[in-house]
């Protein structure tokens, strides 16, 4: 028995792409290999689900995907990994059947997933390259859980207290199985995208309303096999890439004697090549929601873009760094404005941001890459905003300035944010300390520099040279309590987006309300 099971899993082996892939594309680590192979595999699962599964009874669509999202988890991580995943959720469940709709719930229920994801963290990480692990899923599930119990408790609370956004995902109750169901499902149990709970019972229960097409499945085909080869090509840009633009070379001390506008430009293609790895496996996935029919949205400009986690165009075309921030990872931002800043809005707006950005970096890890890269992206947006104030103040909006002077200043802050973004994105890739202060070396630490300097200059210098713009004063300042309420209650609306002319407004309100809105049958859920 003992010979053939020995045999069996060699020859599983040699057929395993997670362990062939690694041997052609050093790059790729097993792990990423199975990650990679789990959101490939959500295409014959939906596609069997709106074939044989869509329509039946809430029980029997819950059942498909607490079993296949199972069968996904226990694929990438094993045995150990799953078990993991099925503690969390325990834990949670504990707390909701002992305090109920109560605050005392949503402490809990934060400080335990957070605690056991940083531990995992912890015990997990390796120090110079980042692998997948039991805390790739368990970090997914800290945010539907979190999340999930905030709508219980908003869902028993009195309506008129509730903002319109709270207003929609809120929830009376959940059972233990449609929560087991709601964190294990292959869209995006593992990698995202986050999907409210209250959009995915609507689904489950068959209230929630897509387009069909003339045998009445989703008429999702199109969209989806779009957005699939786009993933795909993002994918491969990704596994090819990094046999091209390497790690060693940019932690070497050789690096620092290279022509200083190679040293940039490799840079910057080393950062663009680790976000590519993040755009392939979000919209792969997000193909897969849209051919299952989860990511239908009417309210959308685009119908199918309710999952949508990433805006490519946003990226490519962006003017600054918080152009790239608005337009990536949008499903996550949108969980963090919503639970987490906007809720600790009463504890004043400073304090609301260094709370979340404290979760945040410790979501993502422990490493000192994440704290670098994070602590450094505060003040380059914040240096930004103060750039774009001085020059609309000095030459007016960029719309009013001619045609060829508007291409020259929009191309050259195109490649303005590239290279700052490459520099200020390598602590997060490469995550070791000694590495990340290796590449700064290289770099002689230039906006590191830039930074320390621009700071007091902007406030003792150049910030009273400013002058007030219009909408500050006269019939604005009246009206500015009203519009500060209108925004509050406008759930379409996004905290971060600043002016209605910037390209990542469409990104932002794709995410932010209108992408979450589920469109229910008279007789809604009610837990």
């Amino acid at each position: 028995y003992n010979e053939y099971k020995s045999y069996l899993s060699m020859v599983l082996e040699s057929i395993d792409p997670a362990v062939i892939v690694p041997i052609y594309f050093p790059a790729v680590t097993s792990g990423i290999c199975r990650l990679v192979i789990s959101l490939l595999i959500v295409y014959p699962l939906s596609y069997i689900h709106r074939e044989l599964v869509l329509g039946k009874s809430k029980l029997i669509q819950l059942t498909y995907f607490f079993l296949s999202g199972l069968g996904v988890v226990y694929y990438v991580l094993g045995g150990g990994g799953t078990l993991h995943c099925f503690l969390n959720i325990l834990g949670v469940w504990v707390f909701k059947r002992l305090f109920g709709p109560a605050k005392i719930t949503i402490i809990l229920t934060a400080t335990f997933t957070m605690v056991y994801l940083v531990l995992g963290y912890i015990l997990n990480t390796r120090a110079d390259v980042y692998d997948v692990s039991w805390t790739t899923p368990h970090s997914i599930h800290t945010m539907k859980l979190i999340g999930l119990v905030f709508d219980y408790c908003d869902g028993n609370k009195d309506p008129s207290t509730l903002t319109e956004d709270q207003k929609k995902h809120a929830v009376k109750d959940f059972s233990l199985f449609e929560v087991l169901s709601f964190c294990f499902t292959y869209t995006g149990g593992l990698t995202g995208p986050q999907i409210s709970f209250r959009r995915f019972i609507a689904f489950s229960g068959n209230e929630l309303k897509y387009e069909a097409d003339r045998n009445g499945k989703p008429n999702s085909i199109g969209p989806c096999v779009r957005r699939f080869k786009i993933g795909v090509v993002f994918l491969a840009l990704y596994l090819f890439g990094g046999a091209v633009v390497r790690r060693n070379v940019i932690v070497s001390p050789s690096f620092a004697e290279c022509n200083v506008v190679y040293r940039w430009v490799y840079l910057a293609a080393f950062g663009a090549l680790a976000l590519v790895k993040y755009v392939g496996c979000w919209t792969v996935m997000e193909g897969g929601c849209i051919l299952l029919g989860i990511a239908y949205d009417n309210s959308l400009p685009d119908k199918w873009g309710a999952t949508r986690s990433v805006d490519i165009s946003g990226l490519a075309f962006g003017l600054t760094n918080k152009d790239f921030i608005d337009n990536f990872n949008i499903t996550t931002k949108d969980w963090f404005i919503r639970y987490l800043f906007k809720r600790s809005r009463g504890w004043g707006k400073w304090r609301s941001m260094f709370y979340t950005y404290t979760f945040i970096i410790l979501w993502h890890g422990v490493l000192p890459g994440y704290f670098m890269a994070f602590l450094f992206e505060i003040p380059v947006i914040s240096a930004e905003k103060q750039i774009t104030k001085l020059v609309i103040s000095k030459f007016g909006p960029l719309e009013s300035w001619p045609r060829t002077t508007q291409n020259i200043v929009i191309s050259l802050a195109r490649v303005v944010r590239v290279l700052v973004l490459g520099y200020g994105i390598q602590p997060f890739i490469l995550l070791s300390f000694r590495d990340s202060v290796q590449v700064y070396n290289s770099m002689g630490w230039v906006l590191h520099v830039f930074l320390l300097l621009w700071f007091p200059l902007f406030f003792l210098v150049l910030q009273p040279t400013i002058k007030p713009s219009p909408s500050s004063t006269g019939t604005h300042k009246k009206n500015e309590n009203a519009s500060i309420s209108m925004k509050e209650k406008n759930s379409n609306t996004s905290e971060i987006n600043s002016h209605p002319k910037e390209p990542h407004i469409k990104a932002a309100k794709y995410q932010n309300g209108t992408s979450q809105k589920v469109e229910l049958a008279p007789n809604s859920y009610q837990g």
